[in-house]
């Protein structure tokens, strides 16, 4: 059965076709759910969640993009949604006007696996790990990632050049260390 079938299917209220999508996307959204809520239950709980809204709302997919960005807006959603319910997320207001200084990425960064990216990057506070993943990993734009969270575009903005600045400060701490560790 192709993605289009099951679409129309759980459209349908089919319950095959909704065993079909959660059998093929599960895997990837829990990853994802992983990412953004601190811990596994919590994100099983947040794919759950991403699972009955999309049932709910699939009606209102028009086919427009592809289904499976559709399913992952949904998943961050929710998973933010729950992450917010269970630990508070500070964000430091920003007004327009303030400026933001760029980050030098060290070299070492295009050395690096998606593992230790990984690593680094669960080094972040939460609001700023949170808006780096959801413009840099996940694609959101500023207002997006302002509606979704409850912050001003500005806030967004603010976050993201802090959090690059974080990262580029650990990936030079931990080049540091590897180059001290070689000698």
């Amino acid at each position: 059965m192709n993605i289009e079938d099951i679409i129309v299917g759980c459209k349908e209220g089919n319950r095959k076709c909704q065993d079909a999508l959660v059998q093929k996307f599960a895997p990837g959204l829990l990853a994802l759910c992983l990412r953004y809520t601190s811990d596994r239950e919590l994100a099983r709980d947040a794919l759950q969640e991403c699972f009955i809204n999309a049932f709910r709302f699939i009606g209102k997919y028009e086919g427009k993009g592809s289904f499976e960005g559709w399913l992952k807006r949904i998943a961050v959603t929710s998973s933010i949604s729950l992450n917010k319910k269970f630990k508070q997320i500070y964000f430091e207001e920003v007004k327009e006007d303030s400026t933001w200084e760029h980050a030098v990425v060290p070299d070492i960064y295009s050395t690096m696996g998606k593992e230790e990216i990984m690593v680094v990057l669960k080094q972040l506070p939460d609001s700023l790990y949170i808006v780096f993943n959801m413009y840099v990993v996940e694609g959101y734009q500023h207002h997006e990632i302002a509606e979704v969270l409850g912050i001003t575009e500005s806030t967004s903005r603010s976050a993201l050049c802090k959090a690059r600045n974080r990262l580029a400060l650990l990936i030079k701490k931990q080049d540091e260390v590897l180059v001290a560790q070689a000698s």
